[in-house]
Parts: structure tokens; C-alpha cells; sequence
């Protein structure tokens, strides 16, 4: 077995040494990761990776309206028109649709492109 840790940047884990290890969406999704968020992966005899989180980093919420971009990709529009990615597997698992009420989480202490959903209010 192999323990390795690193930072989220929205898709990938991170290394110390810059390799990226694939983060699964559902994983991303149920833990509500964001990119600054530390991991830590181990990565098992048969191949079997396995992601824990060993340091969330500083969350700020904001409301946010659920939009599509032009190539069909979910994204949370917030009041001051700035738009941020979301975990697509999330969107789904909540159920979202253009035009509901969000409230997301970003990281509050660096800007990111990257948003993961708190919650679909509705519309």
C-alpha cells in the first residue's frame, strides 16, 4: 500500500510532486470538496484507490442560481455575475434544473473557478 496526500483543484487530486490522481465525482459530490481541500490517498495492493479528507479549507457560502453553459455543462451563476464550475454528478444527485435557487460553497481564502453545492432550494 502507497499513502499519498495532495490539494483538490476541482477535478484531480494534487501531489507534493504535481502527479494528479483522478477524484471520483461521487466522492467530490458527498463530501462537498472544494478546491484547496487536503487529501489524503491510499492507494491499495490491488489497485483500489481510496480518498479521506484531512483538511477542509476555510468555506464560504453563497446563494447562486443553477444555469447551463452553451456546451450543456451545469454552472451557479451567483448575484454578482460571477459563475463558477460545479461537480456535474452533484447537480444530478440533487436533482437540479436551469433556473433553481443554490446555495454553494467556494474556498474563502483563495478565488477558484470551482464551486460544490450545499443545496437545490427550488425554484
Amino acid at each position: 500500500m502507497q499513502t499519498v496526500e495532495g490539494k483538490f483543484d476541482g477535478t484531480f487530486m494534487v501531489a507534493g510532486d504535481g502527479k494528479m490522481y483522478p477524484v471520483p465525482m461521487n466522492y467530490a459530490s458527498k463530501t462537498k470538496l472544494i478546491p484547496g481541500d487536503m487529501l489524503k490517498l491510499r492507494i491499495m495492493e490491488d489497485g483500489k484507490l481510496i480518498y479521506k479528507v484531512i483538511g477542509p479549507v476555510a468555506r464560504k457560502f453563497l446563494k447562486a442560481k443553477l444555469t447551463k453553459t452553451e456546451d450543456g455543462k451545469f454552472i451557479a451563476l451567483t448575484e454578482d455575475n460571477k459563475t463558477y464550475a460545479l461537480n456535474q454528478a452533484a447537480v444530478s444527485f440533487f436533482k437540479g434544473m436551469v433556473g433553481n435557487e443554490i446555495t454553494i460553497i467556494v474556498n474563502a481564502t483563495e478565488d477558484s473557478a470551482f464551486a460544490a453545492i450545499e443545496v437545490v432550494i427550488g425554484k
